[in-house]
Parts: structure tokens; sequence; C-alpha cells
């Protein structure tokens, strides 16, 4: 057996099988062409191979490895990104899936990655054995008040047309658009994570070309799936024509899905002021978020605070409490690896930093 780095024509058995378990509402032939549009894109053609366990011509097993860089405060470190491990149906239980991580590992110290990071959706118990470790697998939910169609939203938070949102913040009118979101944005969002970084305990790096892929397959998903696959939203906050942050997210089921949040202090609150007086008008019922969204309500870990803070207590009524409700993960549950001991602390941190948007 060899690991060896699988072509188009060496995976395709591998796509006719995955399209039964991991084809989010997709035709047969649309999954094909989402695994090739992934496979030439250009973050991809630089920074992702497909391994597979070869005996002879036939796969046994495989899995995608990028390349990632990890930031530490100011220091950047080399990774590896591992997703998709499958076994064929024909060669399951004879211990492939371990000989494939067992020499994608090896593979990893010898290109002197110094970490290896994967987003799991099976038990945790079973990469454990390799060395990774848990960082990060709970949901944080709220629950919206409901509201009666009347509601009165206050005047701080003025309208214009359907898609900006005026917030007065401390004397100062910030202007918080949302649309949706597309290519041309991605230079302007890439800037602002940059700097956003730095100020995180760790994270992914992302330039221009890591948002395009992200885009390009949940455009695909929205374009394509028959299950109604919401499209991202891009949502703004600018003062005097100067972008000063951002959010992404998506909706669907009168659930809003808060992807990320970039911005410091009355920005953040602009920020999420907006998205909540959003769902709220909208009826929406649940706020989610990856945990590293938790830290936003520290230290009373409450929607209340945020609401008074924003002047939107009134809105909700003196009855509702905005606890934060948490739950494990089904899916995308992160786990880290450390290849070299420095870094053995990532996994202490909490709550994880890492959102759904690092999730490849």
């Amino acid at each position: 057996m060899k690991l060896e780095q699988a072509d188009w024509q060496t995976l395709l058995p591998v796509f006719r099988e995955t399209y039964q378990i991991w084809s989010p509402g997709l035709s047969r032939s649309d999954y094909l062409e989402y695994q090739e549009k992934q496979i030439n894109d250009l973050w991809a053609r630089r920074n992702l191979r497909h391994l597979a366990l070869m005996r002879g011509h036939k796969v046994l097993s495989s899995l995608k490895l990028s390349k990632l860089n990890l930031q530490i405060r100011d220091k950047t470190i080399q990774i590896g990104g591992i997703g998709a491990v499958y076994t064929q149906l024909d060669s399951r239980n004879q211990g492939y899936a371990s000989e494939l991580l067992d020499q994608t590992i090896d593979l990893a110290k010898e290109e002197g990655m110094q970490a290896l990071l994967l987003f799991s959706d099976i038990d945790c118990e079973f990469y454990s054995r390799f060395g990774f470790d848990e960082i990060g697998s709970a949901d944080m939910l709220i629950h919206l008040p409901l509201n009666k169609s009347d509601t009165q939203i206050p005047d701080h938070f003025r309208f214009e047309g359907n898609n900006t949102i005026i917030v007065q913040s401390d004397d100062k009118p910030i202007t918080v658009d949302q649309q949706k979101l597309s290519f041309e944005h991605l230079a302007e969002v890439a800037r602002h994570h940059r700097q956003w970084l730095r100020l995180q305990p760790y994270g992914i790096e992302r330039d221009e070309r890591y948002f395009h892929f992200k885009l390009m397959r949940e455009s695909y998903l929205h374009n394509h799936s028959r299950l109604s696959w919401p499209a991202l939203k891009l949502t703004t906050a600018s003062y005097d024509g100067n972008i000063l942050g951002y959010a992404i997210t998506e909706s669907a089921g009168r659930v809003l899905r808060v992807l990320e949040v970039v911005g410091k202090g009355p920005t953040r609150d602009a920020i999420w002021g907006a998205l909540l007086v959003r769902a709220l008008k909208e009826r929406l019922s649940r706020v989610r978020a990856w945990e590293a969204l938790a830290q936003e309500f520290a230290p009373s870990y409450s929607l209340n605070q945020v609401l008074h803070r924003l002047g939107l207590k009134a809105v909700t009524g003196e009855s509702y409490k905005g606890q934060l409700n948490y739950y494990q993960r089904s899916w995308g549950k992160g786990m880290i690896m450390p290849l070299e001991e420095q870094l053995e602390g990532l996994c202490l941190i909490n709550p994880c930093p890492l959102v759904e948007l690092d999730h490849l």
C-alpha cells in the first residue's frame, strides 16, 4: 500500500460513493461538477491535495490535505488541514483509514508542518488515537423573543430602505448595510480579517483567494442545491464612507446563523445591533453561531447585556432573559494535533476562536 497524490480519474470512484452521503442536495452530475470546480480553483491548486492510499490502481481510502497558515498573535506557522476522510465501501473494517492517517501524519512531518487541523463529523475518539485534541465543538444558540408585528424599533436604529440601518452610536452615525456577499467584496473582507486576526489568540489566515474558494463553493450550492441552500450575506459597518468592520451571515428556516463578526468596540455593537433589529423585524426565532462568538457576550454571557447596551431592551420586554445555550455539534468538531511541543496549549484556549468560515 502506498500514499499517492490522486488525480481526477483516480478520484472518480471516490466521488461516486461520497455522492450518497456528502452531496448537499445536488444531482449526481452537479456533485461531480462541484468537486471539479473546487479542484480547479486557484486557491485549491496552490494549497489543496487529494491523497489516496492505493493498492495498485485501486483506491482504498482517501482524504484532502490543505496547506494553511495559523497565526498565533504575531507569529505565523504552517499547518495542514485534513478533510473528507473516506474509505471505499468494499475496503471497510480493514484498518485502511488508520494507515492513511498514519502515512499522512508522517508526510506532514517530512514537509515541516507544525500541526494538523481537522473538523470531525464522526466521534472524535477515532482521531484522538492519533494524537488529535478537541478544540471546539459547541454551537451557541440564542432564542429570540416572539414579537408582535407592530414592534417599535428605537429611534437610534433608523431603516433606510430594505438594506440599510443607520445606528446612532456615541453621537456618531454608523451605516450598516446588508447585501449578498459577492466576489467583488472579498478584497475588502480579507483586509479587515487580516487586521482582526492580529487581536485573536490564534486563527487561520485567510487571503482573498481563500475567501474566493469559500464563496465559490457556497454560491454553487445556493444556485444548484435542491435543499434551498441559503446565500451568504455581508453586513458592513461604515462611518463617513470608510468600512470599519463586517459580519457574514446566512438565514434559513427563521434562524439567523452568524458565521463571523469582525470589528472592534462600537463597530461590533453597531453590527450586532443591526443584526438583532433586522432579525426581530423579520420575526426570526433563533440566532446560532460557533462557540467563538460566545466571547461577544462576556462577562455575563447573556444577550440581555447587549440589548441594554444597545437600547433594545424595551423591544424584547423585561421578562426576556436572553440566555445563551450550548450544544455539541454533530459535524465540524474541531481537533488539532500539535507536531511541536510549543503548540500543545492551543487546545486549552476556550472558547475556541475558530469560526465556521475556517471549516474546509
